[in-house]
């Protein structure tokens, strides 16, 4: 089974309703069917707290997409229909169409958010990072499978939300849009998967 979770502000989310098992969770203006949550940690927040509600049920592959989905994802309604008709074996996939291979330091000098990168993946995996290389999709959009998820205990995600729930907008948000892959698979950076974070 597939789970689609939807991390919205206010954006027109219509484009769901073509899909089952959607979830919504809601940041912004009242909307029926939808999970109400605060707006704070953008769609980081939205997507470890799903987690974190749904860590003992969760679907056996779960989609994470934002309000509006088509900047970076653009054929995503086909992605998803495919998704749909077939059976696969993924353990995690970028959806976007824009991936990104970089390093910290290029991150660090082009996008000011991303001032404490080094700092947050230390917060994150408890060592500091040992391979600067790092492969993202722009948008954070992405399908993990139950079993990458359960890699990791439920105190884990939980204190990524955590990390995430103190502004509208935090700093680290933008370097986690660039950890996703390393959070859910063992293409790790010299990561020790015991360790909690450092708040």
């Amino acid at each position: 089974m597939i789970q689609i979770v939807v991390a919205r502000y206010n954006e027109d989310i219509e484009w769901t309703k073509q899909f089952e098992n959607v979830l919504i969770y809601n940041k912004g203006n009242i909307l029926e069917d939808s999970v109400k949550l605060p707006n704070v940690g953008r769609e980081g927040h939205t997507y470890y707290k799903y987690i974190c509600d749904n860590y003992d049920k969760l679907a056996d592959y779960i989609v994470f997409l934002q309000g509006y989905p088509f900047d970076h994802s653009p054929n995503i309604i086909n992605d998803l229909q495919q998704l749909n008709e077939k059976e696969f074996n993924i353990d995690f996939k970028f959806l976007s169409n824009c991936i990104v291979e970089t390093t910290f330091k290029e991150q660090l000098n082009k996008h000011y958010q991303c001032i404490g990168i080094y700092e947050t993946y230390k917060r994150i995996f408890g060592k500091d990072c040992e391979d600067e290389q790092i492969i993202f999709g722009c948008g954070a959009q992405f399908i993990v499978s139950k079993k990458n998820i359960l890699n990791r205990p439920k105190s884990f995600y939980e204190s990524i939300v955590k990390m995430l729930e103190y502004h509208i907008d935090p700093f680290e948000v933008y370097d986690i849009e660039r950890f996703h892959k390393y959070i859910f698979t063992t293409c790790e950076l010299g990561i020790n998967q015991s360790n909690e974070l450092d708040l």
